[in-house]
């Protein structure tokens, strides 16, 4: 059985025009929507020379520091400080300075404090905090940093971690239902989750379909083949069984492209699951 752990990535997706919003694509920041004089636009035009230096290094730092001196109230320079601090593990610090970029403009970056919360299994604040990005703020789509998935997918997983898994399906399901009009926002591995979701929620029909679609979507992925195989075991199916452990075990080890990600630590698999199968 593969191990429920978490997973977490972050990307935000972003419809605003570069007129009418500091925040564009990708956490972009356009400083000339500030007054010339402002703290912003001086807080603004610090924090890009800030970004010409590598990630979380002194001089990086040190701009940053002197940007939110200047303009306290700039919040992606809170944003892009607090970034090393969540990579190297320091999570104390990274969220301190999260908190102050949330306070002042919530609905941008809710969604990266959740991804944290998520990948260091704090389920019920990252819970928290995606509730608020959908239901208080009516966040339409975040997707996380790689844009593998749409942020409710990560609100799936959490709730399913913390055993909830009715709700999680419930999630995961109405970001499905918004793909009807929108088809090209679908995530790589939306149907995979749902799937697994299903399954863990006994249900393995619905999950058999969701993983099937997952292969016409990406057919490389080890993982999606492994929870065919557990369904087909347990229908008593071991001759199909077999045939999706032997293909998950191929693409692990790279057959055609394949690979097994193990970026879903909500549901990854590893190489010991599969060969047990075989």
């Amino acid at each position: 059985m593969a191990r429920l752990i978490t997973w977490c990535y972050k990307n935000h997706w972003m419809t605003l025009t570069l007129l009418f919003a500091p925040l564009l694509l990708h956490g972009q920041v356009n400083c000339l929507i500030y007054d010339a004089a402002s703290g912003e636009r001086i807080a603004c035009e610090l924090s890009l020379r800030a970004i010409q230096y590598r990630q979380g290094s002194r001089n990086s730092q040190l701009l940053f520091d002197k940007a939110i001196e200047v303009g306290p109230k700039f919040a992606w320079a809170y944003y892009e400080k607090s970034v090393p601090f969540f990579k190297r593990g320091l999570l104390a610090e990274g969220v301190s300075l999260i908190n102050k970029a949330i306070d002042l403009e919530p609905k941008n970056y809710l969604y990266y404090r959740a991804y944290w919360y998520f990948y260091n299994r704090s389920y019920a604040h990252c819970i928290e905090d995606l509730e608020e990005l959908y239901t208080v703020h009516h966040e339409s789509f975040t997707n996380t940093p790689g844009g593998e998935m749409e942020m409710r997918m990560i609100l799936a997983m959490a709730y399913a971690q913390s055993g909830e898994v009715e709700k999680g399906i419930e999630w995961a399901q109405h970001l499905m239902d918004t793909y009807k009009e929108q088809p090209h926002l679908k995530g790589q591995y939306d149907h995979h989750i749902l799937g697994v979701l299903y399954y863990l929620n006994n249900r393995p029909l619905m999950a058999a379909a969701q993983l099937e679609k997952q292969l016409e979507v990406n057919a490389r992925l080890a993982d999606t083949h492994y929870y065919l195989g557990l369904i087909n075991r347990e229908n008593t199916n071991s001759t199909l069984a077999q045939l999706h452990f032997k293909k998950a075990w191929a693409k692990l080890q790279g057959e055609g492209g394949g690979h097994s990600p193990n970026i879903f630590e909500g549901f990854n698999v590893s190489a010991q699951d599969i060969e047990g199968m075989l």
